[in-house]
């Protein structure tokens, strides 16, 4: 039985997670963009393909794509070793424009928690949430990386020679059989890479429409098991998705990611 703090304490640690999680491996991105074969029709690699290169082309400069921009609407299944009961999931909404701008939001009963990077400015509201930040050198100094893979679009016709994709057949999710599949980087792709960019895997639960239901995303560390319900690309988000609210504390680069990672270290 999880109690309510309990579940306060992981749905913060979600908002670290989330954030964490994609800057090591640009998230776990799904795409709602249905495969035009049948689930049988086509193979491993190319229904992972399907699903995973409208996300990953955002991510590019200049995308091959018209779109620049995402959201995602989601419940949170699990978070490491904590399950959450059916019908209390959290709802995680996902906002992303690279290579600058994310938002997180997560829901649950009695909270309502964000986390939002706009640009070199960021907020998490409510304020009341964070640890005390102690930042120790100049904010001026401090600033984002851009969230952006080194290469165009075009290029993404590498991704096969990158990725690993493994069939673990089919599996009933919500009375349907799903696709499964395990999403990887090679083996000899990992051994060149750092640690943290390397030890990383990707479980997608795949309708037989082509759509991705249930991702799970496994670090050394640390785990996120999704529902996914909708997920949609878009040229532009309007000014208001990053708009902070009322109740909202800004926080220079250093103090927002050593917030989050203090969420981390408290879900523990």
């Amino acid at each position: 039985m999880i109690n309510q703090s309990h579940i306060a304490l992981d749905c913060r640690s979600i908002l670290a997670r989330c954030y964490l999680l994609l800057t090591l491996t640009t998230f776990f991105a799904l795409s709602t963009i249905a495969i035009p074969s049948s689930l049988h029709a086509a193979t491993p690699q190319e229904q992972a393909e399907a699903i995973l290169l409208p996300f990953l082309d955002l991510l590019t400069s200049p995308p091959s794509g018209d779109a620049r921009a995402c959201t995602l609407q989601c419940r949170v299944e699990s978070l490491g070793d904590t399950r959450f009961p059916d019908g209390q999931l959290p709802q995680l909404e996902f906002a992303f424009h690279p290579p600058g701008k994310l938002l997180l939001k997560l829901r649950t009963s009695d909270s309502d928690l964000a986390a939002c990077r706009d640009g070199q400015k960021a907020w998490v509201a409510p304020g009341s949430v964070l640890p005390s930040p102690d930042s120790g050198s100049n904010a001026t100094e401090q600033t984002f990386p851009p969230m952006q893979l080194p290469f165009s679009g075009k290029q993404l016709a590498i991704l096969p020679v990158l990725l690993e994709v493994l069939d673990k057949g089919t599996a009933p999710l919500d009375s349907a059989a799903c696709r499964v599949l395990d999403v990887r980087t090679r083996p000899e792709i990992s051994r060149l890479l750092p640690p943290e960019a390397a030890s990383w895997s990707v479980r997608l639960w795949i309708s037989a429409e082509g759509k991705p239901l249930r991702a799970g995303l496994r670090l050394p560390k640390n785990s996120l098991v999704l529902r996914i319900d909708n997920m949609n690309f878009t040229k532009e988000l309007p000014a208001s998705v990053w708009t902070p609210p009322s109740n909202a504390k800004f926080l220079s680069p250093k103090d927002f990611e050593k917030a989050t990672s203090q969420f981390l270290q408290g879900a523990r």
